[in-house]
């Protein structure tokens, strides 16, 4: 799943009627009738299905909900449905709750269920069709059993399910984008595009209700910004990685601060298919010489690098981090030899090096130019462009990209999300590769990504997911960088422990003493 935007946003001024907050009182702390919560999420439309990234997954989790759900450390939950079977490796079929409503008061069935998912099945644009890739068929069994049919056993298909929201059966795009009606804990006040979203508990919603009342989630806080929220007393909750957190902390007083490793690799990629690259002054792609991806490797002093920054981070030296499944713990650590680089350059045509534009999302625009000075010493001169994440994320969609930063998490926990999504060869039908946006093609690997889907043995699966990694680490369709640290502060009279994906649900959060 792609990292969440953290863009810059002009500071806006907050209605006095969201100021003059009223307050409750529990023992001797008040408590703000609105939690104000500061997130890197950006949001461009409400439709459950229609990007592959935490925070719009996170957004839409308030509103919607999934037949099974993910709690904080991973572990698949009832959710939608109550209980489920597998008759076969390849068929499942799940019981819903009779209880479940959607906001608009139609009851959740059987068909509902069937909808969303043959919605996603035929929408090549809905970026979480990948999630349901492995289905072949789904089927009402009676108003509340629902089959799904598989290609192919799949280890990891309920892990998927949980980012398959539900919405009601007939609902048409265009309503999806601008409304909500799902099941979920919250409804939909307000949403001030590119600037907050306003949600208020769902007092009619069918399992536990929330502990807070109203929340006021602000949208694509940088670190930077979300640490001037908290210090300015705008959010009592902020997800925050800036290295003067604590500090702040420290000097504010009745707050808490948590962390956790993050799941998102921060990368960097290459246009892989065309002869000629448009933004390189080479006559040819340099990006299809490997020694020139691994000039770029050798390059590179990591630690310098995330030293430079200022949010915390970890060097990592393949696509996914040490905690997810598949973590190959043989892979040598990046080295960093600018002579070897140098030499790598010279003996595949490029004595002199090359310029190209490194394309770059708002937020990673400091890593970016630490690497640009880094590269430059071995010959490689990069003009670093920074682009809003809509438009990043468009422009490297399209292909139009010769070399670029970006980063990409393993929700489930499982490293088959980055290598079907990101390394596979992009299909037609959009199975394999949505976020494989340099076209990197390498059918020996495809063939053992696919294969790797029907083991069913742990074991087994760790064993081939790890040796894909080890392959991926010496053909370097990657160059890995680093993984963020997440971290977290919020006022005292909140409870709340951290997710594995690093989503901030509202619902998850809790007041002291109750």
């Amino acid at each position: 799943m792609r990292t969440p935007g953290r863009a810059m946003r002009a500071r806006f001024f907050i209605p006095a009627a969201i100021l003059l907050l009223c307050v409750c009182r529990t023992k001797d702390v008040e408590i703000p009738d609105t939690i104000s919560i500061s997130v890197p999420y950006e949001l461009e439309s409400l439709d459950p299905h229609s990007q592959y990234r935490v925070g719009d997954f996170a957004l839409a989790s308030h509103f919607y909900e999934p037949l099974v759900r993910a709690d904080a450390e991973s572990k698949v939950r009832p959710c939608l449905a109550q209980s489920w079977e597998s008759r076969d490796p390849q068929t499942w079929i799940f019981h819903l709750t009779s209880a479940a409503r959607f906001h608009s008061g139609k009851r959740v069935s059987a068909q509902d269920v069937v909808y969303s998912i043959r919605r996603l099945m035929g929408d090549p644009s809905l970026r979480i069709r990948t999630m349901v890739s492995s289905v072949s068929d789904v089927t009402a069994l009676d108003p509340l059993r629902v089959q799904i049919r598989l290609q192919r056993p799949l280890s990891t298909f309920l892990n998927k399910l949980t980012f398959v929201l539900i919405i009601p059966e007939g609902t048409p795009s265009s309503r999806l984008a601008e409304r909500e009606d799902g099941t979920g804990p919250y409804r939909l006040v307000r949403w001030v595009k590119g600037q907050w979203v306003d949600i208020q508990r769902n007092e009619e919603y069918w399992g536990q209700r929330p502990a807070l009342q109203r929340v006021r989630l602000h949208l694509g806080r940088s670190p930077v910004e979300a640490r001037r929220d908290l210090l300015a007393g705008q959010s009592q909750f902020v997800q925050c990685n800036d290295k003067r957190l604590r500090q702040t902390i420290a000097w504010k007083g009745d707050y808490q601060v948590r962390e956790h490793e993050s799941l998102f690799v921060k990368y960097l990629s290459f246009d892989m298919a065309r002869e000629t690259t448009p933004f390189s002054s080479a006559t040819s792609n340099p990006f299809r010489s490997k020694r020139v991806r691994q000039a770029i490797r050798e390059a590179i002093d990591r630690k310098r690098l995330v030293d430079s920054l200022s949010v915390w981070a970890t060097p990592v030296n393949q696509p996914v981090p040490h905690f997810v499944f598949g973590f190959n713990p043989e892979i040598r650590e990046p080295s960093h030899h600018p002579e070897e680089a140098r030499w790598l350059l010279r003996s595949a045509g490029y004595p002199d090096g090359f310029s190209v534009v490194l394309h770059t999302p708002q937020v990673l625009s400091a890593p970016s130019e630490q690497i640009s000075a880094q590269l430059r010493q071995i010959g490689i001169k990069i003009d670093v462009e920074v682009l809003a994440d809509a438009q990043f994320f468009d422009t490297v969609n399209r292909g139009d990209t010769s070399f670029y930063i970006s980063g990409f998490g393993c929700i489930t926990g499982d490293a088959s999300d980055v290598l079907e999504d990101c390394l596979h060869t992009p299909d037609p039908v959009g199975r394999y590769g949505g976020s494989n946006y340099g076209r990197y093609s390498n059918p020996t690997l495809d063939q053992a990504i696919e294969a790797s889907g029907w083991a069913t043995s742990p074991q087994q699966r760790r064993r081939e997911l790890q040796q894909i990694m080890m392959e991926a680490a010496v053909d370097l369709p990657w160059i890995p960088l680093y993984v963020d640290r997440e971290v977290w502060g919020f006022h005292s009279y909140l409870r709340w422990r951290p997710r594995d994906d690093s989503a901030v649900l509202a619902q998850e959060i809790q007041l002291v003493n109750e």
